[in-house]
C-alpha cells in the first residue's frame, strides 16, 4: 500500500504542491512547536512530582496537529491518552489539561463546549463512542465528523473491531486515526499483528483505508481533510494509518531503553516533523527564525502560569469524592461520607434536597387499564417512549424484525423505522459502546443484550464508561442509557441463557440496577428510567415475562425507582427479594401460618433500605431470598446492612436462601438448582425456628 508523503525530510516536495494557504503552515508549525513545548514541560513536571505519570506525544506531533488542523470547529474528537496536543489545537485551555493530568476532578472539561472528549484510559474502547456520536449526528443530518484518536496496539482490541465493524455496517461519518509508533509500550508490530499495514484492515469493513507519513504535517492534514469530506458526502468511514515515532517512552514509568535501540530512535529523529516543516518553509522563503523561540517562551510561560494556579488552589473538599456520580447523590452515600469526615473531626457536609436523591411513592394514573403479561407492559413502555421523543434509540441483535428472542419490541421497528429500532452487528460491547457515544450526542438509547450470559463481553463498556462517564466528566455529560437484559434461571435453556449477573453491576459504581417482578412495576420502573439522568441496568425476569396479567394502565406513568414494595404486610418475618424470586416466595408465605411480611426490592441499586429497616424492626427477623450465587450478591448486602443498623431489632440469626455458588447446572438437573416454594419455606421455618 502507498504511503502518502509530501514533503520529505529535507523539506523538498514529493511531487505536485498541494497549494494551501501560506498561513496554515505557519500555524501548523506553531501548533507542533506548542505542542512538543507542552511535552517537555510535563514531563520535568512530573519528574518534579507536580503531576502524576504521564503519556508523553513528542515525535508525533505531526499525526496530531495535522488532523486537528483539518477538522471543522464542529466536528468532534474522541482522543486515546497521548492527544495533548490534538486537544490543545482543538481549544482546549492548558489549565484544564494540566489538572487532568495532576489528578484533579475535570471540573473544567466540557466535552460540548470543547468538542473533544476527555482521556481514555481502556484502550480502543472509546471506537464505538465515536460511532455511536456519529450516528446520532448523520440521523439528525448533521454536518459534523467525529474524529477517533488511538495507537497499533489498540487495533488488537475488541472494540477496534466493534468501532471499525459498526462503523461500516451504518457508514457513519467517522474518521479513524492510527498513530502507528510501532509499539504498544514494548511489544512491536510485528507481534501485534500479521497485518503488512493497519490501512489495510478498513477494506476487510467495507472503507477505505489511508496510510501516510505521520512525521509530514502536510500530509496528514491533506489526508484527515479528505476522510472529512468523504465523510460529509455520505461516503462513510475512513481509516487513516500515520506512521510516526514517540521519541521519549511510553509514559514515565515505562524505560524504551529495554526494548529499543539508540540507532533506531536516531534514525526516525532526522525524519523530525517540525524540523520537516521548518525546511520547507525555509525553502519556500516564509521561514521566521523568532516563531520557534517566540512559541517556546510563550508555551514556557504558560504552563508555568497555569500549574502555578492550579498548586495554589486548595485541593476540593472531601465531600467532591462523591458528587457527580448520579445525577442526584443515593443518600446512604452521604451517610458514607459523614462517617468518614466524622471520623477525621471534620463537620459533616450538608447537603440541600436537591442534591440527594429523592424517593417517591407509587402513584397509578387513573383512565383504562389493559389485562397485560411483563412482556406486553414492556413493549408498551418503549413504544411510549419512543413516540414521545425522536431520541429514544433501540439497538441490539434481532431486536427489529423479529422483535427479540422474547419478542419484547416486537411491532417497534415497522412504527418508528430500521434508524430508530436497530438491528446491530452481533457483538455486545459493541451495542453498549456505540450507545454510549449515541447519548453523549444527546440520544436516549436502550441497548438490549440477547441474553444475561451474553453481557460479560460488554462489562469493560459498562463498568469503565457507563457507570464512570458522569463522574468522569464532574456531571457535564450525562449517559443516560438503559441497557436491558432477560435475567435468571427457570427456562430451561443451554449455558450463559440463565445467568443471573447483577450483583456485579450493583458493586459497579454510577450505575442504577433495576428488577421488576409485574407487569405494572415493569411498565412503570422502565418508563421512569427511560426519562432519567443516570445510566440504568434493567433486568427483566425471563420466567415472569408470560407468567400472568394484571391490569395495568395504560397512559403513561412512572413509578419511583429506589423504592420497594410491600407485597404483604406482617408481623413475624421480614422477607425481602426481587425478581423472578417475587413470585415464589409469595407462594411460600401463603402457605405458612406465620404472618409474613413479603418486601420486593424492585431496586437493587440504590436499594430501599428505610422500607427494609422498618420492617425489620417490626418484625424482628429476616429472610432474604435471591435466585443467584450467594457469595457477595444482593440478599448478602442487605444482611450487612441490617447487621449494622438494626442488630438489636433482631430477635433470630438472619437467614440467606440463595442458589450455589457455582455455574448453573444443564437443563436437565436444572430444577436441583432452582429455589422453589419448599426451599423458601424450609428457610421460614429455620429463622421462626431459632
Amino acid at each position: 500500500m502507498r504511503t502518502l508523503t509530501i514533503i520529505d525530510a529535507a523539506g523538498d516536495l514529493v511531487g505536485k504542491d498541494p497549494g494551501l494557504d501560506p498561513e496554515l503552515y505557519q500555524e501548523m508549525y506553531r501548533n507542533m512547536v506548542l505542542a512538543r513545548e507542552l511535552d517537555r514541560r510535563m514531563l520535568a513536571l512530573q519528574r518534579q512530582g507536580r503531576i502524576g505519570t504521564y503519556a508523553m506525544l513528542e515525535g508525533q506531533e505531526a499525526v496530531q496537529i495535522g488532523s486537528a488542523l483539518a477538522l471543522e470547529e464542529n466536528d468532534f474528537v474522541f482522543p486515546s491518552y497521548r492527544e495533548h496536543g490534538v486537544q490543545i489545537t482543538r481549544g482546549l485551555p492548558m489549565e484544564v489539561l494540566l489538572a487532568y493530568w495532576k489528578g484533579l476532578p475535570n471540573s473544567g472539561w466540557d466535552i460540548d463546549k470543547y468538542r473533544t472528549g476527555i482521556v481514555t484510559v481502556p484502550i480502543a474502547s472509546q471506537l464505538p463512542h465515536a460511532v455511536g456520536y456519529s450516528y446520532m449526528t448523520k440521523l439528525r443530518g448533521e454536518n459534523t465528523v467525529t474524529a477517533v484518536y488511538f495507537g497499533d496496539g489498540a487495533t488488537s482490541e475488541t472494540d477496534f473491531h466493534a468501532g471499525m465493524n459498526f462503523a461500516g455496517v451504518w457508514k457513519t461519518p467517522t474518521v479513524f486515526i492510527c498513530a502507528n509508533n510501532l509499539y504498544a509500550i514494548s511489544v512491536p508490530y510485528d507481534k501485534q499483528t500479521a497485518s503488512e499495514t493497519i490501512a489495510q484492515k478498513a477494506q476487510a469493513y467495507g472503507f477505505e483505508g489511508l496510510r501516510v507519513d505521520g512525521m509530514d504535517p502536510i500530509a496528514v492534514y491533506l489526508a484527515t481533510k479528505l476522510a472529512a469530506r468523504r465523510a460529509r458526502e455520505g461516503k462513510g468511514p475512513t481509516l487513516i494509518e500515520a506512521m510516526t515515532y514517540r521519541y521519549g517512552a511510553h509514559a514515565t514509568a515505562d524505560d524504551a531503553t529495554l526494548y529499543r535501540t539508540r540507532e533506531e530512535e536516531d534514525s526516525w529523529k532526522k525524519k523530525d516533523a517540525i524540523e520537516r516543516l521548518r525546511r520547507f518553509l525555509e525553502n519556500r522563503g516564509e521561514w521566521d527564525e523568532r516563531v520557534g523561540e517566540k512559541v517556546a517562551q510563550e508555551v514556557a510561560e504558560s504552563v508555568t502560569a497555569a500549574i502555578t494556579s492550579i498548586e495554589a488552589e486548595p485541593l476540593p473538599k472531601r465531600d467532591n469524592s462523591i458528587r457527580h456520580g448520579f445525577a442526584r447523590i443515593p443518600a446512604h452515600v452521604v451517610d458514607q461520607l459523614h462517617a468518614m469526615e466524622r471520623s477525621h473531626g471534620e463537620e459533616p457536609t450538608k447537603f440541600s434536597n436537591d442534591e440527594i436523591w429523592q424517593i417517591g411513592h407509587d402513584q397509578l394514573p387513573d383512565g383504562p387499564t389493559e389485562s397485560w403479561n411483563m412482556a406486553e407492559s414492556i413493549n408498551a413502555a418503549l413504544g411510549q417512549a419512543m413516540a414521545a421523543n425522536d431520541e429514544v434509540i433501540i439497538l441490539g441483535q434481532d431486536v427489529g424484525l423479529s422483535g427479540g428472542v422474547f419478542r419484547i419490541t416486537e411491532g417497534l421497528q415497522s412504527t418508528y423505522g430500521e434508524d430508530r429500532v436497530v438491528d446491530t452487528p452481533l457483538n455486545e460491547s459493541g451495542i453498549v459502546g456505540t450507545a454510549i457515544g449515541m447519548a453523549l450526542a444527546g440520544a436516549r438509547p436502550v441497548a438490549e443484550i440477547q441474553f444475561d450470559g451474553f453481557v460479560y463481553p460488554a462489562f469493560d463498556q459498562i463498568v469503565s464508561h457507563l457507570g464512570r462517564f458522569r463522574f468522569r466528566t464532574r456531571g457535564t455529560s450525562s449517559v443516560p442509557v438503559v441497557v436491558r437484559w432477560p435475567n435468571g434461571a427457570g427456562i430451561g435453556a443451554h449455558e450463559h441463557h440463565c445467568d443471573s449477573p447483577e450483583a456485579y453491576f450493583v458493586h459497579a459504581p454510577g450505575l442504577v440496577v433495576v428488577c421488576p417482578s409485574t407487569p405494572i412495576d415493569a411498565k412503570g420502573l422502565l418508563a421512569a428510567a427511560l426519562e432519567g439522568d443516570d445510566p440504568v441496568i434493567f433486568l427483566e425476569p425471563k420466567v415472569l415475562y408470560r407468567a400472568g396479567r394484571e391490569e395495568v394502565p395504560v397512559e403513561h406513568y412512572t413509578l419511583p425507582i429506589g423504592r420497594a414494595k410491600v407485597r404483604q404486610e406482617g408481623t413475624d418475618l421480614t422477607l425481602v427479594t426481587y425478581g423472578g424470586m417475587v413470585p415464589v416466595s409469595l407462594k411460600a408465605a401463603a402457605e405458612s401460618e406465620a404472618s409474613i411480611e413479603m418486601i420486593d426490592l424492585r431496586t437493587l441499586f440504590p436499594w430501599d433500605r428505610e422500607t427494609v429497616l422498618e420492617s425489620v424492626a417490626k418484625t424482628g427477623r429476616l429472610l432474604l431470598v435471591q435466585e443467584p450465587q450467594g457469595s457477595a450478591g444482593v440478599a448478602a448486602e442487605v444482611s450487612a446492612v441490617v447487621a449494622e443498623e438494626a442488630l438489636y431489632d433482631l430477635q433470630a440469626p438472619i437467614v440467606r436462601v440463595t442458589g450455589f455458588d457455582m455455574p448453573w447446572p444443564q437443563f436437565a438437573i436444572e430444577k436441583h438448582a432452582l429455589i422453589d416454594v419448599d426451599r423458601v419455606k424450609a428457610g421460614i421455618d429455620q429463622i421462626l425456628g431459632s
